[in-house]
Formats: C-alpha cells, sequence, structure tokens
C-alpha cells in the first residue's frame, strides 16, 4: 500500500532519473538512418519539402518527428536522441496507463522507471528507429482503447489517432488498425464494462485513423509532392527496393531474445504465463498478443532481417516483464504457509535482482559517453567510421570552404556532416540506396536527367564518399561497381577539377578547386 507522500517521494526520484538518462543517451551517436532523417528535415525548413527536396521511400511520420526536434532544439548532433527521449516518456506514460487500467498497478511504476533505462541501451541502430517508436504510439493506442476508461468515446477516437501515427511512421502496422475492429467482434473479458458500443467503437476507431490521413493528404497537396511521394515510396519500393533479405532472419531472432535480450525475454515469458492465468483471454493481454503480432507480420513484410525492424518487441517484453514482478508479489502479500511464502520471497528477490543487474550490465555500455559528460563534452562520442574529432574536422573544412549557398554531395550515409555543417545537398537522390535503379525503373531517365542538370548548373563545393564506394585508391576515382549510375555520375564531376582534403580507410572527402 503506498503511502500518502509515496507519489512525491517517486517523482522526486523519477525526475533526475530521466535527467541523467536523457544526458547519457544525447551521448549515442544517431544511426546513419536517422542522420539521414535529421539533413532531411533541415532540408525541408530551407524549403524544399520531403521527396520533393530529398528521396526516401518511407511515408514521413520519422520525417516529420525529426523536423519537429530540429524546430524545437535547433542543429545539433543530439538533436534526434534528446527529441527522441522525449516522445520515449510519453511512451512509457502510455505504457503505464495501460498497465493501470489492466488492474496492473505496480507493473505501471515499475515500467515508467525500467523501460526508459533498457530503452537508452538498445543500441544506436535500434534506439530511435521507426519501428521502436510505431510500436509507442501504439502502445499509447492500446491504453486509449481501454473500455471503460473514463470519456471513452473520445479515447477511441484519439486511439485512431496514435495508430494513424504509427502507420505514417510504419506502413506495415496497418494490419493493427484491422485487429482493433476485430477485437470488438470477440466476446473477450474487459477489466471494466463499455460505455459505448461496439459498432461505435469500431466506427470512432476508423474515424480517428481517417481523420489523420486527410489532413496529411490536405498537407501534401498544399505542399505539392504526393507525386513524389508516390513515386518513391509506392513505384520504387515496390520495383526496386524489394529484394531478397540482406540478413538471416534465424539469426537475429537469435541474437535479440537469446543474446541481448535473453533475460529480458525469460522474465516476459514468466509476465504472459502469469497474466494469462490470472485473466485468461482478457482484452487488455489480447491487445498485447495483437501488438506482438503486428510486429512480426511487418518484419516479415519488410523481408530484410533487420533487428531494428523488432525494436517494438522490446516495449512488450519490458511491460510484460513487470506484469510477472507484481504478480510474485501479490503471491508474496498473499501465501499464508510461510515455506511457500519464502519461496515466492526468494522468487520476487531473485527476479529484482535479475533485472537491476541486467539493466545495470547495459548500462555499462555506456560509460565512455558518461566519461564524456563528467569531462564537459556533451554529444555524441566515435562510432560509423570517424571519430567525433574528425567529424568536427571535416564540418569545419565543409563550413570554411564553403559558403551556405554551395551543396555538398554525399555518396555513403555520413549525412550528419553536411547536416552539421548547415549545407544543403547537391540533388535530392544522395542516398545509396535510390542507386538500385536501374534502366528498367520507369523514372530511370528523368532522375538521372535531374541529376545530371544539378551536378552541371551547381556543382558541389564538397563530396563526402564511403570508401567502400571505390575500388582501389580514391584517386583512382574508380567504382566499385558498374550498375552504379549515380556514383559513376558523380565521380564524373569528381574527375573534373577536385582535390582529397580529408581521408581515412572509411571516408574520403573532396574539395572542388578554386
Amino acid at each position: 500500500m503506498m503511502t500518502q507522500n509515496g507519489p512525491k517521494l517517486l517523482i522526486a526520484l523519477w525526475i533526475p532519473l530521466m535527467v541523467l538518462l536523457a544526458l547519457l543517451y544525447t551521448t549515442v551517436p544517431p544511426s546513419p538512418d536517422q542522420s539521414q532523417f535529421d539533413w532531411m528535415a533541415y532540408i525541408a525548413i530551407q524549403g524544399r519539402p520531403f521527396y520533393e527536396g530529398s528521396f526516401d521511400m518511407n511515408w514521413p511520420g520519422a520525417m516529420w518527428l525529426h523536423e519537429a526536434g530540429l524546430r524545437l532544439f535547433g542543429v545539433h548532433a543530439w538533436t534526434w536522441r534528446l527529441t527522441d527521449f522525449l516522445l520515449m516518456l510519453g511512451f512509457s506514460a502510455g505504457g503505464a496507463v495501460f498497465l493501470q487500467r489492466a488492474n496492473w498497478p505496480l507493473a505501471s511504476l515499475i515500467f515508467l522507471f525500467l523501460y526508459p533505462a533498457v530503452y537508452i541501451t538498445s543500441g544506436s541502430w535500434m534506439a530511435g528507429q521507426r519501428d521502436i517508436i510505431a510500436t509507442g504510439f501504439l502502445i499509447c493506442a492500446c491504453a486509449l482503447a481501454m473500455p471503460g476508461a473514463p470519456r471513452e468515446a473520445r479515447n477511441v477516437v484519439l486511439a485512431g489517432v496514435c495508430v494513424a501515427c504509427a502507420v505514417l511512421i510504419r506502413p506495415t502496422f496497418l494490419s493493427f488498425l484491422a485487429g482493433l475492429a476485430f477485437l470488438e467482434c470477440l466476446p473477450l473479458r474487459h477489466v471494466r464494462p463499455r460505455t459505448c458500443t461496439r459498432p461505435a467503437r469500431v466506427a470512432r476507431f476508423l474515424s480517428g485513423f481517417i481523420l489523420v490521413m486527410a489532413l496529411v493528404v490536405c498537407v501534401g497537396l498544399l505542399l505539392g509532392n504526393l507525386d513524389d511521394w508516390y513515386r518513391q515510396s509506392i513505384q520504387f519500393s515496390t520495383s526496386v527496393y524489394i529484394g531478397e533479405s540482406p540478413q538471416d532472419w534465424r539469426i537475429t531472432l537469435r541474437t535479440l531474445f537469446l543474446a541481448s535480450w535473453h533475460w529480458i525475454t525469460l522474465l516476459a515469458l514468466f509476465g504472459l504465463l502469469v497474466w494469462v492465468l490470472r485473466d485468461g483471454l482478457s482484452y487488455p493481454l489480447v491487445l498485447v498478443v495483437g501488438t506482438a503480432a503486428t510486429i512480426a507480420l511487418s518484419f516479415a513484410v519488410q523481408n530484410k532481417g533487420f533487428g531494428y525492424h523488432l525494436g517494438g518487441i522490446l516495449l512488450l517484453l519490458a511491460l510484460l516483464l513487470t506484469v510477472g514482478i507484481e504478480q510474485l508479489n501479490q503471491w508474496r502479500r498473499s501465501v499464508r504457509k510461510s515455506v511457500l511464502r519464502w519461496g515466492v520471497t526468494i522468487a520476487l528477490s531473485g527476479a529484482v535482482l535479475l533485472v537491476l543487474a541486467g539493466t545495470a550490465a547495459k548500462l555499462e555500455n555506456l560509460k565512455d559517453g558518461a566519461a564524456r559528460l563528467l569531462a564537459g563534452e556533451f554529444g555524441p562520442g566515435d562510432l560509423y567510421g570517424l571519430t567525433e574529432a574528425e567529424r568536427r574536422e571535416i564540418i569545419r573544412l565543409i563550413e570554411d570552404g564553403s559558403t551556405p549557398d554551395e551543396s555538398v554531395a554525399v555518396y555513403g550515409t555520413l549525412y550528419d556532416l553536411p547536416y552539421r555543417a548547415k549545407r544543403l545537398p547537391t540533388y535530392r537522390f544522395f542516398t545509396p540506396t535510390a542507386d538500385q535503379i536501374t534502366q528498367q525503373f520507369i523514372h530511370y531517365d528523368a532522375w538521372m536527367s535531374e541529376i545530371d542538370q544539378a551536378l552541371e548548373r551547381t556543382p558541389p563545393a564538397f563530396v563526402i564518399m564511403d570508401r567502400s564506394a571505390l575500388s582501389g585508391s580514391p584517386s583512382q576515382l574508380a567504382p566499385v561497381s558498374a550498375n552504379r549510375s549515380i556514383l559513376t555520375r558523380l565521380l564524373q564531376t569528381l574527375s573534373e577539377g577536385y582535390q582529397i582534403v580529408f581521408a581515412n580507410e572509411d571516408v574520403v572527402v573532396f574539395q572542388a578547386s578554386r
């Protein structure tokens, strides 16, 4: 039983802990995908909307979140990490509300403390990626969809809004909306009786979803980039980007569940078991299972085998883990026989110690970031082929060697360099993914013509290139593959008066001769 001062004490503990975790999280370097979206957001703020001013086949949800972070905090290496941390706190609150409404009050409090710590230690390619963020919106939808909650009619509409937000980030999560509607047809046990009829709930789910999608279409019409979105997100994705999985999904599953998340998975399975034993197939439990099914289906449909495509499972594992701990505590309080009580107490103590030790071990991976903070250095450390000192050197070269109206061409994944230097791209097709196009692609000629015109009209002041794109010495300007049309065209430009101003084993930077 919580004392009268209990909530105040929890808040007094939670706030400084979250501040500490946020500072640690800002030392985690953004993934190349996140740096790409940062640069795209900067480009959009300069008046070149997504798709029209920068290429990507993803839907715009995550891009808008990056843009919001940029408008809120400005151009910094840590902007997305801090923005993402604030989003994650909102999703943690959503998960806590969901557990509270599912009659797991202690689990809801534990989740508020546990999930942020587990989240920030999940790795630069997991935390802040699209799938785990989209799952956060789904868990908020679960909390809002719970029957019998205050203002249920309004909440159900907002649940549809949250699903729409998730779909705008990860379109393959659309199956969750169908699942919500389908659950209204099943005779599931509810924690509290619904105040809306089943048909009304379905209609409200759909209305919230459709409202958001209609607004997005209107924004696209106002910006005039719906055609570009269709060519990149639909035509390019379905005719070029679809292919064999670059990673073996079996290795991905073993790595995540048996290596990275082994103790979390073990305790989560126990939590799932005790939830089934207590409630059977209740509405909140089926929501959790349905969310997991949505993530699994999305992973299969994307067919890439990337671990971050399963990132949302981490949220569900943390959720179920806290349920297991609360149930052990309930058994400890209710068991009458001393032998059984001692047994349950030992099990509970072991589970708590495992959580504390496991979380501490994961936080230890951020010790370099902690050392940077103690040394007075704020921001991400070394990763992805460059030290932070090298990044700052290249950024200084770009700032000193070009004017704000001059452009930078990138071939590779070092998008954070022109982003932090506040320079625009020479052409919008700056991701290696775009260079998968062949002459069979319907827009090949138009896109290559656009690139040719951009390189001739406004040659880049700097070109940043991954060494992996080159065969042999950088000075030879030989592409690693003759099938990469954009790379070949860019190398032709480099042969017309550029010099190497920076090079290491992973990166080479060219500057136009003055």
